[in-house]
């Protein structure tokens, strides 16, 4: 299994603090050797108390951004997988409620309630943009598409 860590504190001129790396190799003497994900050519080590393993796309340092030299597979792997996430999450949570509607007062079908759903969150990126506030609707958006697709499918 794929181990990232993420740079907590400034040791030394490589990596960037709140950035997260690959896990090439971890040892008690030099801590840890990363690199950046998707970049098997140029890794370095980071002492071990300046670095935290972590879940593949997680962050914890505020307004962090993904680095400019991450590979575009990566950040797309990482991006879509946290709407899959959520939306398995919120499945569990729910049931499959989305793809089958239980329709005791809208009678709609899944798909048509889904569209509605769409609607919604447009409406709300249209009124109050897209912001620090409003970065959920977009994830959603994209949730309730790929819910949309699966609608499609089905019918």
């Amino acid at each position: 299994m794929t181990q990232y860590a993420r740079i907590t504190k400034y040791c030394g001129p490589r990596g960037e603090v709140g950035s997260v790396y690959k896990v090439v190799e971890k040892n008690p003497t030099d801590g840890y050797r990363l690199v950046v994900p998707g970049n098997t050519q140029y890794t370095f080590w980071h002492p071990e108390d300046c670095v935290e393993e972590v879940e593949p796309g997680a962050c914890t340092i505020p307004n962090w951004k993904v680095p400019e030299n991450v590979d575009f597979a990566w950040h797309l792997d990482k991006v879509t997988e946290s709407i899959t996430d959520l939306l398995k999450e919120k499945n569990a949570a729910y049931g499959n409620t989305a793809l089958k509607p239980l329709g005791i007062f809208s009678k709609l079908g899944a798909a048509e309630a889904i569209k509605a759903r769409i609607d919604d969150k447009l409406a709300r990126i249209s009124n109050k943009g897209l912001n620090d506030d409003t970065e959920d609707t977009a994830r959603d958006l994209v949730g309730y598409l790929l819910l949309l697709l699966m609608a499609i499918d089905k019918d």
